[in-house]
């Protein structure tokens, strides 16, 4: 969607659309986060832990569902579950609406790897707002509890497209 599409799609119309500023001072924050974030080389990737999080949240979930909400082609799904079933992160069974499909569910260890990255993710941004300055955690509370709503308003899910 472009700034334009998105501005007629939000229900707050243009605001931040007229703002192309803002937009990219997130993205570049966002990405630095995420490269100052980045796993060691041989931790679970950005993308395996965010499709084991959605599973953990959903319960069980298609591959092809899967494939949609984290916005990757069904063939990459389908060698991602394969290396996560071979870690025995998931586990894949017949679909009881589908025989012909398959349903992807955490294992506990599974489960035990989105926290464990959580908590990794979680303690590496701590270290970083341990820099803000005590009176500006509310005004960063404010924006993270806006940009958590923006997120789930266009965040994929089964049934639902963003």
């Amino acid at each position: 969607m472009n700034a334009p599409e998105v501005a007629a799609a939000s229900p707050h119309g243009e605001g931040a659309a007229a703002r192309p500023d803002l937009a990219e001072r997130l993205a570049f924050v966002a990405g630095s986060l995420n490269r100052r974030l980045r796993p060691p080389a041989d931790a679970l990737t950005h993308v395996a832990v965010s499709a084991l999080a959605s599973i953990d949240r959903l319960g069980a979930v298609r591959p092809g569902e899967l494939a949609r909400i984290e916005g990757i082609a069904a063939p990459g799904m389908t060698r991602l579950v394969t290396e996560l079933e071979h870690r025995g992160l998931v586990t894949r069974s017949a679909d009881p609406a589908d025989g012909r499909s398959q349903l992807v569910r955490l294992t506990p260890a599974g489960t035990e790897a989105v926290a464990q990255a959580r908590r990794e993710r979680a303690a590496g941004v701590a270290s970083i707002l341990a820099e803000v300055a005590p009176d500006d955690l509310p005004a960063l509370e404010s924006a993270i509890a806006t940009l958590e709503a923006a997120l789930l308003a266009t965040t994929p899910g089964p049934g639902r497209t963003a």
